[in-house]
């Protein structure tokens, strides 16, 4: 599967992001300081793995909105879904949004900016929320590229900030694939959910969606229970099933 795509038939534009803070419990400048880190690992990190297209980060403040044709990355305090504490999701008008809420992630004493890179990096490579990969057994994997390795402790910094790992093509154990798992090669096999992390694959014996854990993920709400609203969730439940994020911005 490629993830080059073109953005409304103009071959050369390069795809905006637009960056809204909706939370009481950071600042605008603690939003503002993290855009470089996003900038650089979607266009550098993320591009050189995965192939997306370049993008553009843009802090947009609450009085001029996104830009027509933007996808968003917004900063709220409560989640609008049980447990979660972020997720990417389609806007109303069906383009890509990712929502980082602050106030859990601050409770579960998590990173912030680990968290919306985490979203953001998923968005870039499954922007319209249906890809995945088969594997020999004939089962189908959700490209979650973060999920597997999603513990703070397998990421890295960028300028001082933290952000994601994420896995490779080749951790979905394509035969011909070559060269590391995930990009700080932490995984040793195709396939391999580190302690925290989560993963999602189709049995089509059995006709639904499955979770797979990582050791420590197994033991919290989290890893036992996809809360409502959340990507895991809403495989298991159906495309036809789905609403889509509502908001309140632009």
């Amino acid at each position: 599967m490629t993830t080059t795509w073109r953005i409304a038939g103009k071959r050369n534009r390069m795809l905006q992001l637009a960056v809204i803070n909706h939370s009481t419990l950071i600042s605008d400048a603690d939003v503002k300081r993290m855009i470089p880190a996003f900038t650089s690992q979607w266009n550098k990190d993320l591009n050189s793995v995965w192939n997306v297209c370049e993008a553009a980060f843009t802090f947009t403040t609450k009085k001029k909105g996104p830009a027509r044709g933007s996808w968003w990355v917004v900063f709220i305090d409560e989640p609008d879904q049980a447990h979660a504490l972020a997720y990417h999701d389609l806007t109303n008008d069906g383009l890509p949004i990712s929502k980082v809420f602050v106030k859990g992630i601050l409770a579960d004493k998590f990173s912030i900016s680990v968290g919306a890179s985490h979203e953001i990096c998923e968005m870039a490579v499954d922007p319209w929320l249906h890809g995945a990969y088969q594997d020999q057994h004939g089962a189908f994997w959700a490209a979650e590229i973060c999920d597997p390795v999603e513990g703070a402790e397998y990421g890295y910094k960028i300028g001082g900030i933290p952000v994601t790992d994420f896995v490779t093509p080749s951790w979905f154990g394509h035969e011909h694939s070559k060269g590391p798992l995930d990009f700080r090669r932490h995984a040793h096999e195709a396939f391999e959910v580190l302690t925290g992390g989560f993963a999602q694959k189709f049995e089509p014996k059995g006709g639904s969606w499955q979770q797979v854990t990582g050791e420590k993920a197994a033991k919290t709400v989290r890893g036992s229970h996809a809360p409502v609203g959340s990507r895991r969730e809403r495989r298991a439940r159906g495309r036809n099933k789905w609403t889509r994020s509502e908001h309140k911005w632009g």
